[in-house]
């Protein structure tokens, strides 16, 4: 039978310039760590590395030292590689490869082409998040809070362009289940419960009504719909807002609107949405000529236009109902406009009760609703929402905060998207044979202030011809964002080795119609079956949306392909801690509170380094660097090698007491590794070595038992104390100690206790442990203990191998 898999994987890095910092250092310990212990267990182990190396952070550093990526990036990853070798990372280099190798993204392009197949692509001109710095348009991911770009700081804004968008939100239900399921559960996700949260949150699920408001104005008259998951408040709505999306919708129709409502909403409209959401506190609007008929009373209730009501959210027109929405509370506050209360607590003496002092947002009791009074929310959303139906005026629907991913950049280091555009045949896929559709090099490839791509300057490159008609055909110049590469990575490495570029070679020439088909059902496939889904993925919680959303819309969609047998690519998730700078702050060199790894492995080895990174704190959570703990790690890596090389510190029978604390040692550095609590692990480890230092001798077979639980920390010196010892072999090949292989008959500890004070300890077996009579005859004989206990106890408490009180 052959051994269990164990696919170990660090989220892979952006090879920037700078190279590693001791934040990638500390997930890729971890990493290495696991990797090797569970090679010990006898696991057949999958530990890769690659490089994310297409994208804005490469093409900007590449901008800002005036040369081409294509230059940069490799001297960026050689150097990345070098780092990472120097730390002692047990890598399978042999599998290595980068998003931006041609054969690489020749299978990102194939995949992209599948999804374009299956109709999950598509081009649209939508509103999108615009970064006049970096001159390109990115998704909604990737804009903070503030509203500034997640990349270079800079506040972004709303452009309108064509753009290649994906269908995620088909998969928003089957992206949100398994959340769901491993929130109540476990499973099958067993990821940390606040990343299933954000993506829980981020696809964001709401069951409601669409319902349908008559809107009003001088020589004007629409039909407006409004989402809502509170019908039962219906009889509430003291006021209708709408977005400035939508009321230049109604501008362009003919509405004459007010000087000022026009500023309002060309002012708007230049913000990105994160930074009309973080705005929501501020409330701003405007109010206009317009009224809208409440559907269910035919009460004329104002109109407003305000930049915290979104487009893309719901309709893009939200009833106002300040008694029972914080955010409607707040702006009719601000407005002077009325506050109905038409929902009361359902508790006893509470119905027909007003209290306008705060909003009141709990499902309850409706009141003041004409014929629905009396019926608890639930009971009267569901009959409000059949007699509107009946009327035409309401339908049930369900809405997502997800939106459609925005997948085209207006930039150069990016995949060229394989599509061209033929004035006879439309937007046409390139054939299989034809890739992978190469990036050309570029003297110039700064961005355009236009929104064009750079390729689009490159007459050479773009015109071609078309894959269909043979006519004369233009190529798309915009590029994949750098989630494209990251989107399937993990799927490359089981398949990947030296010789796959040479072996897709010789499929185009086997195959010449379907060379990527065939090598994914050959080659691919049978690889990704014996190691996907990724046993342990580990990484930072900067990517619980992005990275993790867009990895498991693809696999969800190459599942119902047959592209692969699963659809969750990774079953366990782990998020590490940042590590800030000494002084508390986050590290950046503007602060120069920057560690280099190099420097840190230069003047202290790669194994205090290692050491102290899983030791400096609980490894998910933040924590700022200290020197002064890293030389301790130093400090007892010697103290280790003085023990094992001093010959006097040998024996042929290990102390009885240093046996036991073998013992403890074993299942504390093994938890410890599998529960990530990797501090506690080392801790161990150093309080079994200061028991050693006290005052006790080990066998030659326990302190190789001691040296493989410190390899996968300190593999570097494990193995030189390994040799040194003469012990054959290499640690890294040993066997992990099993449980019982350590002898069990080893002492522990009795508390005594007099009156329920302690007043000693007595050394024995653990099988005398067991024993109250020996127990209490050994404790009574015991001269320390004698002094408080004059003639035979009265009572004996005794908890067997633990403690005894002798109550007197």
């Amino acid at each position: 039978m052959g051994k269990k898999k164990m696919y170990v994987l660090g989220m892979f890095p952006y090879p920037s310039g700078a190279g590693l910092h001791v934040g990638h250092v500390r997930i890729y310990t971890a990493c290495d760590v696991m990797a090797r212990y569970f090679k010990a267990k006898g696991h057949e182990v999958l530990h890769p590395m690659g490089w994310d190396a297409f994208g804005l952070p490469a093409e900007n550093a590449a901008i800002k030292f005036k040369t081409n990526p294509m230059k940069m990036v490799p001297k960026n990853q050689a150097n990345f590689k070098k780092q990472l070798q120097n730390l002692e990372m047990s890598f399978d280099w042999s599998r290595e490869f980068s998003t931006t190798d041609p054969t690489y993204y020749g299978l990102t392009q194939w995949l992209f082409l599948k999804l374009y197949e299956k109709g999950l692509v598509y081009r649209d001109k939508v509103p999108i998040n615009w970064c006049p710095k970096c001159k390109t348009g990115i998704a909604n991911e990737e804009v903070l809070g503030d509203g500034t770009h997640e990349r270079c700081g800079t506040l972004v804004e709303r452009r309108e362009m064509w753009q290649w968008v994906m269908r995620i939100t088909e998969y928003a239900d089957r992206l949100l289940e398994p959340v769901v399921e491993s929130l109540n559960s476990g499973e099958p996700l067993d990821w940390p419960r606040g990343i299933l949260e954000m993506q829980k949150n981020w696809i964001g699920r709401k069951e409601g009504a669409r319902v349908k408001f008559g809107i009003r104005g001088e020589r004007f008259e629409v039909e407006a719909e409004v989402f809502t998951t509170r019908l039962d408040t219906i009889f509430g709505v003291s006021f209708v807002v709408v977005a400035p999306e939508k009321m230049k919708e109604w501008m362009d129709k003919g509405w004459q609107a007010k000087a000022e409502v026009k500023t309002y909403v060309k002012e708007a409209l230049r913000k990105t949405e994160r930074a009309r959401m973080q705005g929501e506190k501020e409330k701003t609007g405007v109010k206009t000529d317009l009224v809208a008929i409440n559907p269910v009373n035919g009460e004329e209730v104002q109109v407003y236009v305000a930049d915290y009501v979104l487009a893309s959210v719901g309709t893009g027109v939200v009833m106002g109902v300040p008694a029972h929405d914080e955010r409607d509370w707040e702006f009719a506050k601000k407005y002077g406009l009325e506050i109905k209360r038409v929902v009361s607590p359902d508790l006893p003496g509470s119905r027909g009760k007003v209290d306008l002092s705060q909003a009141f947002v709990e499902d309850g009791v409706v009141v003041n609703s004409g014929k629905y009074t009396g019926m608890k929310s639930r009971e009267a959303r569901q009959a409000m929402l059949a007699d509107l139906k009946k009327q035409g005026l309401a339908e049930k629907e369900v809405h997502y905060h997800l939106r459609d991913w925005v997948f085209s950049r207006q930039r150069y280091w990016g995949e060229p998207i394989p599509l061209v555009h033929c004035d006879k045949c439309g937007v046409v896929p390139l054939k299989e044979k034809d890739l992978p559709l190469e990036l050309p090099y570029l003297e110039s490839y700064e961005p355009t202030d236009t929104g064009e791509s750079p390729l689009s300057r490159v007459d050479e490159w773009v015109e071609t011809k078309c894959p269909v008609c043979g006519g004369e055909a233009r190529r798309e110049t915009d590029t994949m964002p750098n989630w494209a590469g990251s989107c399937w990575y993990f799927l490359a490495f089981p398949f990947w080795n030296e010789d796959t570029a040479r072996i897709l070679k010789e499929y185009k020439e086997r195959y010449p119609d379907q060379p990527y088909t065939k090598f994914w059902e050959e080659v691919a496939k049978p690889a990704m079956a014996k190691w996907l889904p990724v046993d342990w993925y580990l990484g930072g919680a900067e990517h619980a949306v992005l990275h993790l959303l867009y990895a498991r819309f693809w696999v969800k969609v190459f599942k119902e392909m047959g592209l692969v047998d699963f659809d969750e690519p990774f079953k366990r998730l782990r998020s590490v801690g940042m590590v800030l700078a000494e002084d508390g702050r986050k590290m950046s060199k503007s602060w120069g509170n920057v560690v280099n790894p190099d420097d840190v492995v230069k003047e202290y080895g790669a194994d205090a380094v290692r050491m102290y990174e899983m030791f400096m704190g609980p490894w998910d959570q933040s924590i700022a660097w200290d020197t002064r703990s890293l030389v301790g790690q130093k400090r007892f890596l010697e103290k280790v090698k003085e023990l094992v090389l001093d010959e006097s510190k040998a024996g042929q029978e290990t102390t009885k007491r240093l046996k036991a604390q073998l013992y403890k040692l074993l299942s504390r550095v093994e938890r410890g590794i599998l529960e990530q609590k990797f501090n506690t692990s080392i801790a161990g480890m150093m309080e079994f070595v200061n028991e050693w230092k006290k005052g006790g001798v080990i066998t030659e077979e326990d302190l190789k038992r001691f040296l493989i639980m410190l390899a996968p920390f300190a593999p570097g010196l494990a193995e030189e104390l390994w040799q040194a010892k003469g012990f054959g072999g290499l640690v890294d090949e040993q066997k992990w100690p099993e449980v019982e292989e350590v002898e069990m008959d080893v002492e522990v500890e009795v508390v005594v206790q007099v009156n329920g004070k302690k007043r000693g300890v007595v050394r024995v077996s653990r099988e005398v442990a067991q024993d109250k009579g020996k127990v209490v005859e050994l404790a009574l004989a015991n001269e320390q203990i004698k002094k408080f206990v004059k003639g035979e106890p009265k009572r004996v408490v005794f908890v067997p191998g633990r403690l005894v009180n002798l109550v007197v």
